[in-house]
C-alpha cells in the first residue's frame, strides 16, 4: 500500500473495503444456509423431492442397462427360483416371523414361509416388499442371471413406487457392487454414503450430507452385487458386517459356492436365500426358436431339435444358463454362412458341456468382429479386439474391479512414464498454441518481425508446456466436470447463490491484491474475470449432471468448461498487464490460458494414457472409440459413465482371477 501515491491509496482502500464488506455479508449468509442444510434437519418435502429425482436417475440408468442385456425384449429367458437348500441362511422364522424389522410396503401383504418355496421373477417383488426381515439373498451359479434378476426386480420396485399413492413410504432401490468395500476398515453406512454420493443427483459439495439424510430417513433400499468377487477371507467378514450394520432393505447377490464357503463362519442374520434355477434345454430351444424366422434355417433347426429331443446331450447341458444361450446367438448370427451352430453337435469335438461353454467364450470376441454379408466391415480386426479386451480385463482383474471409467485410465500408467509423456506432449502443445498465436498476432503489433514473433512464441510455448505438462503428469487424472440441471428451481438458485458467494470472495481477494500492486483500473476487470470463472467452476461442481451420462458426454463437457475457464484466465492476465489491452495481447494471453486449461482437463491425461497403451500394449490409439464399438457389438455395456464386460465370465476367461495369495 505504501508504494502507491495518496490518491491511488485512497481509491484502493475504498475499493477493498467495499469488496470485503460485501463478500463478508454474502459468505456469512452462505455459511448460515450451509449450517442449516448440514444440521441434519432436512425438511421432509425436500427429502421427498430428492428421493423422486434419485428414483428417476436410477430408473433411466438401469432401464438402459436392461435394454443392453436384452432383458426387455419380447422373448426374454424365464427366471425361476427356489429356496436354496445349502446351509447359507438361518431359519425361515427369523426372516418371516418374530419381531419384524420392516413393515410390508404399502399394498403388499406379509410374506409367509410357504411363499418362499419357489417362484418366478414376477413374485420376487412381493417377497422383497413383504419380507419381515427385509433381507433377501439371490444366489446362483456363474452366468445364471443373478444380476439380470436383480435388475428386473429393481425396475419392478421402481415401477411399483411410481404408481403408488404412498410413494414417500416406499424406498428407492439402488444397486452397487461390493468390490471396493473393505468391511474391516470401513463401516457399511459410511461406504454406502460414499456410493450414494456418486449418483448424479447426490454429487457436488453437499452430496454426502444429502445421501446420509436419505439413509437416515429410510428412503433407500440397497442391492449389493458381487459378494463372490470380494477376496475370500473378506466374504465372511462382509456377511457379519451386513448382519450388524444394515438398516435398510437389503438384496445380496452372490454365487452359491462362494456363499456356502463364507456362511461357514457367518451368515446374514434374518435373510432368506433364494437360488436361481438353471434353464432347461426346452427353455433354450424355445428362446432360440422365437428369435428365428419361421420356418427356422436348417442348421438352427438341427440344434433346436437336439435340445428338445436329447436333453442329456453335451450341448443341451451347456445351454442351461442365460450366458451360454446368449453366446450361441452372438457367435452364430443367423445371416452367417459357413459358420453355423451345427458344429456344436459334434460329439467328438465337444464331449462335455464344459467344452461347449469354453468354445463359446473363446469365439465371442472373434464372432463380434468378423465381417458379415451385407454389413460394413468391422473397424477393428478380431486379433486387435481380443488383445485390447485382454488388456482391459487384466488391468481390471489386478485392481479387483468390474467397473471401468475413462478418467481412471491414467492410474494404470506408471508415474514416470506418465510424467515423461505429459511433459513431451505438453511441450508440443504449448509450442503449437503459443507459436501460432504469436504468429497470428504479429500483424497487430505484437513484435517487430514475423520471425521474432513466431520464434518467441515457440520458445515460450515449449518451456511452459514442458514444465506444466510434467506437473500435470505427476497427478493421476482429474474427475471430469460438467453442467447439468438442478432438481428444483429453489435448489438451483441456492446453488447459484453459494457459487456467486464463493466467486465474490475469490474475486475480492484477487481484485484487492491487483489494486494494491497495480491500480484500481486493473483491479476491477481482474476481479470481474475471476468472479465469472469462479462461478463457472463452482456451478459445474455443484449442479447435478443429467440422469444418464455417457462417457463421451463427460469428455466433451469437461473440455468445454475447463477451456472456457482458461480463456477467462487469459483475459484476466491480459488486463493485469496493461489497462489499455491491445488485440495482440488478448490473442497471446488467450493462448496462454488455453495451454494451462488443457493440462487440467480429463481429456489431456486420458489421451496421453491411450498413447502409452498404444505403444506398450498395442491397443487402438482412439481407445474411447473402441470401447463404444465394443458396446455396440454387445461385448461391453455401460451404466452411466461406467463400462463393464457384458459377461463377467468373459472377463474372467480373458484374465483369470488371482488366487487369494496373489491378491
Amino acid at each position: 500500500m505504501t508504494l502507491l501515491d495518496p490518491a491511488e491509496r485512497s481509491n484502493a482502500s475504498g475499493y477493498g473495503q467495499f469488496v470485503l464488506a460485501a463478500a463478508g455479508i454474502l459468505l456469512t449468509l452462505w455459511q448460515v444456509g450451509n449450517a442449516r442444510a448440514g444440521s441434519g434437519r432436512t425438511p421432509v418435502h425436500d427429502l421427498d423431492r430428492l428421493a423422486d429425482v434419485v428414483a428417476t436417475t436410477v430408473r433411466v440408468q438401469w432401464q438402459d442397462a436392461a435394454v443392453e442385456r436384452g432383458l426387455l425384449q419380447a422373448t426374454p429367458l424365464p427366471i425361476r427360483w427356489r429356496r436354496c437348500g445349502e446351509p447359507v441362511a438361518g431359519p425361515l422364522a427369523a426372516a418371516t416371523g418374530g419381531r419384524p424389522g420392516f413393515e410390508p410396503l404399502p399394498g403388499i401383504e406379509r410374506v409367509t414361509a410357504r411363499q418362499l418355496r419357489e417362484g418366478t421373477h414376477r413374485t420376487l417383488h412381493r417377497i422383497y416388499g413383504g419380507l419381515a426381515s427385509g433381507r433377501l439373498i439371490l444366489a446362483g451359479g456363474a452366468g445364471s442371471g443373478k444380476t439380470s434378476a436383480a435388475v428386473l426386480l429393481l425396475l419392478d420396485a421402481l415401477r411399483y413406487r411410481e404408481q403408488s399413492v404412498s410413494r414417500a413410504a416406499i424406498p428407492v432401490p439402488v444397486l452397487f457392487t461390493l468390490q471396493d468395500w473393505n468391511p474391516a476398515t470401513t463401516a457399511l453406512q459410511e461406504w454406502l454414503t460414499t456410493k450414494l454420493a456418486e449418483l448424479p443427483p447426490l454429487s457436488g459439495r453437499r452430496g454426502r450430507a444429502r445421501a446420509a439424510a436419505l439413509q437416515r430417513a429410510g428412503r433407500v433400499s440397497v442391492f449389493l452385487d458381487g459378494l463372490d468377487e470380494m477376496p475370500q477371507p473378506v466374504r465372511s467378514v462382509a456377511l457379519q458386517a451386513l448382519s450388524q450394520q444394515a438398516t435398510s432393505r437389503l438384496v445380496l447377490l452372490t454365487r452359491t459356492d462362494e456363499l456356502v464357503e463364507a456362511a461357514r463362519d457367518h451368515v446374514l442374520a434374518g435373510a432368506v436365500a433364494l437360488e436361481l434355477k438353471p434353464q432347461t434345454a426346452s427353455d433354450a430351444a424355445e428362446h432360440l426358436a422365437q428369435t428365428l424366422t419361421e420356418p427356422a434355417p436348417p442348421h438352427w433347426r438341427k440344434l433346436i431339435d437336439t435340445l428338445t429331443e436329447q436333453p442329456a446331450s453335451a450341448v443341451a447341458q451347456a445351454l442351461t444358463n442365460p450366458l451360454t444361450i446368449t453366446l450361441v446367438r452372438d457367435v452364430y448370427p443367423v445371416a452367417a454362412a459357413g459358420h453355423t451352430p451345427e458344429e456344436l453337435l459334434d460329439t467328438v469335438r465337444f464331449r462335455r458341456s464344459d467344452d461347449v461353454a469354453q468354445h463359446l467364450l473363446d469365439q465371442a470376441i472373434t464372432a463380434a468382429y468378423t465381417a458379415r454379408p451385407a454389413q460394413r466391415p468391422p473397424r477393428y480386426s478380431p486379433d486387435l479386439a481380443h488383445q485390447t479386451m485382454t488388456v482391459l480385463a487384466t488391468h481390471l482383474r489386478d485392481r479387483g474391479s468390474r467397473d471401468f471409467v475413462r478418467w481412471n485410465l491414467p492410474k494404470w500408467v506408471p508415474r514416470p512414464a506418465r510424467v515423461l509423456i505429459s511433459a513431451l506432449f505438453g511441450a508440443a502443445a504449448g509450442t503449437a498454441l503459443l507459436g501460432i498465436s504469436d504468429a497470428v498476432a504479429y500483424p497487430f503489433g505484437f513484435s517487430s518481425s514475423f520471425a521474432n514473433a513466431a520464434s518467441e512464441g515457440f520458445f515460450r510455448g515449449a518451456s511452459l508446456g514442458l514444465m506444466v505438462g510434467a506437473v500435470a503428469g505427476w497427478y493421476r487424472g482429474f474427475r471430469p466436470m460438467m453442467v447439468g440441471k438442478a432438481f428444483s428451481r429453489r435448489i438451483l438458485w441456492a446453488k447459484f447463490f453459494s457459487a456467486f458467494s464463493i466467486g465474490l470472495g475469490v474475486a475480492g481477494v484477487v481484485g484487492v491484491t491487483a489494486a494494491l500492486f497495480l491500480d484500481v483500473l486493473h483491479g476491477i476487470p481482474i476481479a470481474g474475470v475471476c468472479l465469472v470463472g469462479a462461478v463457472i467452476v463452482a456451478m459445474s461442481m455443484a449442479i447435478d449432471p443429467p440422469a444418464t451420462v455417457r462417457p463421451h458426454g463427460l469428455w466433451r463437457a469437461d473440455l468445454a468448461i475447463k477451456l472456457s475457464c482458461g480463456l477467462l484466465l487469459g483475459l484476466g492476465l491480459a488486463v493485469a498487464q496493461d489497462s489499455h489491452v491491445e488485440l495482440s495481447m488478448l490473442i497471446d494471453s488467450a493462448a496462454f490460458g488455453l495451454v494451462l486449461a488443457l493440462f487440467w482437463t480429463e481429456a489431456w491425461l486420458v489421451a496421453l494414457s491411450q498413447i502409452y497403451f498404444w505403444i506398450r500394449w498395442g491397443t487402438p490409439l482412439l481407445l474411447g472409440r473402441f470401447l463404444e464399438d465394443a458396446r455396440v457389438r454387445h461385448l461391453l455395456r455401460t451404466v452411466g459413465p461406467t463400462y463393464q464386460f457384458r459377461h463377467a465370465t468373459l472377463q474372467d476367461q480373458l484374465a483369470p482371477p488371482l488366487s487369494s495369495a496373489d491378491a
